[in-house]
């Protein structure tokens, strides 16, 4: 969701550049198996996601790939198509990277996966999934791959790519179901190093702790780096079988006339003009150029591009762009009713939607399309920026029936509102008591909502449509106060003391209003009390009668639900914290026809 984003600093600018530029081209790692390029001194080595095909786009730059040698998780020749939007791939070209050119070739393209094993817990209110003992943000822009954000469960199997964050995380530009191959697979992460001990052969990524004895570093290991590691979870420790340095530095490789490397800066050193990325150093001068910053706002934990020249094997950085958060304005489905291929353009809900180079195109069989592709009544999901007044779409999906129908949310910029309805991305939504409403993060009435309802600021809102396309909500949300904010970023332990507003927190009635944060979490049951409680992701869960509950689709009773769970169950929980912590569970799902029991990975 888009304050997982905003929790979550180090994100800014992954996605969107300032001032209506969408960036996300960068190189921060040479991926495993890719050889030195082997071309003249003009070679051009780019590493970014995917943002369109035909023949691929990165940056908004088109490379014909007509001779190009494509390698996919270390298997040479493979075809164009098995590359999709979304994906973080390295590009090598040997023609000029003039901006203005569009008849640029890639003479190579390779993609290496970064993270793949199974889901061990979903926070679908933070945007986050915890797969390998790593905790994956994803967002409207991430795409997904023969699932969907509300389909993927507990128990999946994923492969997923995208950037490794200093603190650990993962942010996923691409995340694809793999549940077809076996669980004795291992898994794979990647991540930056912390609390390296060479004695112990250990170190953390993230909360994870890494024992890497059994695996020979390849490149020498060092706090901050960013690695690649594959191996199997033993008693909540990731037992390293491989270990793979990803080094962002060009030494030796005098064939390279121009590189980008992008990532988050470890440390600054200003008198010396050198920073680190990834813990590797990179010299400054004053003839560098700054875009979107100055020298003064490097720092720690910002994340920048940097454009090399080579000259004789020595890099020189010519250029530093300060990352600006990526931040979209809008998320809806509906139907399009008008086209413009020459005016690059489409009318969903009675709102014109504009595309451009950088837009992300998605067909419902997971292959890229482009607007020439699109027809009247297509059903469509669209991811929008609004830049000087028009939509400018970042991600446009096309759905067949099952997609379309199935839970979704619609954000947007709120246009006009009543004591029923709400009005946003030109849709026009009906309120009713029964559906949850979130201010803040917190809980409240239909009538607290409504108080705090202003035009202009942007709304969320889930639920289904139907096949005369109306809109169906069950639950609103709205964020007042600063995105920037990070007091929920650890997605866990906030109990909702500080909200200052404790009279109403009585903790009794979980279908009433409740001042603690609201959760939506899936995981394995790891502690089963009395009294109608057990322990999920950390979270003690009370169930109370006034709770929904359903086992296998069925509605059933406390103590039904209740004679369902073991260690190891698999629920899906919303609800409430109260003053003490405890998950007030309004709305709790089993299904224990998901058969996938390995349970070691919690």
């Amino acid at each position: 969701m888009r304050r997982s984003l905003l929790s979550l600093s180090i994100l800014a600018g992954l996605l969107t550049g300032c001032g209506g530029g969408s960036s996300d081209s960068a190189v921060e790692t040479l991926p495993s198996g890719t050889e030195p390029p082997t071309s003249n001194p003009t070679t051009v080595v780019k590493s970014g996601v995917i943002t369109g095909f035909g023949s691929v786009y990165i940056d908004g730059k088109r490379y014909t790939t007509n001779t190009t040698t494509i390698t996919v998780n270390g298997n040479a020749g493979a075809a164009i198509d098995a590359l999709k939007v979304g994906m973080k791939i390295q590009l090598t070209s040997d023609d000029d990277d003039d901006e203005n050119s569009n008849d640029a070739s890639a003479t190579s393209i390779t993609y290496d996966s970064d993270v793949g094993g199974i889901i061990q817990s979903i926070d679908r209110s933070a945007g986050q999934i915890q797969i390998a003992g790593v905790t994956m943000v994803y967002d409207d822009l991430t795409h997904f791959i023969g699932t969907s954000v509300t389909t993927l469960n507990v128990g999946d199997r994923i492969e997923a790519s995208g950037y490794a964050m200093a603190d650990g995380s993962f942010y996923a530009t691409y995340v694809e179901l793999e549940n077809d191959l076996p669980e004795s697979e291992p898994q794979h992460i990647t991540g930056v190093i912390s609390e390296l001990e060479t004695t112990a052969q250990t170190f953390f990524i993230g909360s994870m702790q890494v024992d890497y004895s059994q695996a020979v570093p390849e490149g020498e290991l060092a706090n901050a780096l960013q690695v690649k590691l594959e191996g199997v979870i033993t008693n909540n420790v990731f037992v390293a079988s491989e270990l793979e340095v990803r080094n962002s530095r060009f030494e030796e490789q005098d064939d390279i006339a121009e590189a980008e490397v992008e990532g988050v800066i470890t440390a600054v050193d200003a008198a010396a003009q050198t920073l680190e990325i990834y813990g590797q150093t990179y010299a400054y001068n004053n003839a560098t150029q700054f875009e979107y910053g100055a020298a003064e706002n490097l720092a720690p934990g910002v994340v920048v591009e940097l454009n090399l020249a080579f000259n004789n094997g020595e890099q020189t950085v010519t250029k530093i762009e300060f990352k600006q958060l990526s931040v979209t304005d809008g998320k809806l489905k509906g139907m399009i009713t008008a086209l413009d291929n020459e005016a690059g353009s489409f009318t969903v809900n009675n709102t014109v939607f504009y595309v451009n180079t950088q837009t992300r195109f998605e067909d419902d069989n997971d292959q890229y399309i482009a607007l020439n592709s699109l027809q009247l009544n297509d059903l469509v999901e669209v991811v929008y920026q609004v830049e000087a007044g028009q939509n400018i779409v970042l991600r446009l999906e096309r759905e067949d029936d099952n997609e379309y129908y199935e839970e979704s949310e619609v954000e947007g910029y709120l246009t006009a509102f009543t004591e029923n309805s709400v009005t946003l991305s030109g849709l026009t939504i009906a309120m009713s008591v029964d559906a949850v409403y979130l201010l803040d993060d917190r809980r409240v009435t239909l009538a607290e909502f409504i108080a705090a309802l202003v035009n202009g600021v942007i709304l969320e809102v889930r639920g289904n449509y139907d096949a005369n396309g109306s809109f169906t909500a069950n639950k609103f949300e709205l964020e007042l106060e600063d995105d920037n904010s990070d007091d929920d970023s650890d997605g866990g332990s906030d109990d909702g003391s500080d909200d200052n507003s404790d009279d109403n927190d009585d903790g009794q009635d979980n279908d009433g209003a409740t001042t603690g944060t609201y959760l939506e979490i899936e995981g394995r049951v790891s502690a089963v009390g009395a009294d109608n409680r057990f322990t999920v992701n950390g979270y003690e869960v009370d169930i109370s009668g006034a709770s929904e509950l359903e086992l296998n689709g069925r509605r059933v009773s406390a103590a039904e639900f209740m004679a369902a769970i073991s260690a190891g169950t698999i629920v899906e929980v919303e609800g409430s914290l109260n003053e003490a912590g405890v998950l007030l569970a309004r709305e709790a799902e089993i299904e224990t026809s998901d058969d996938n029991g390995e349970s070691d990975d919690d």
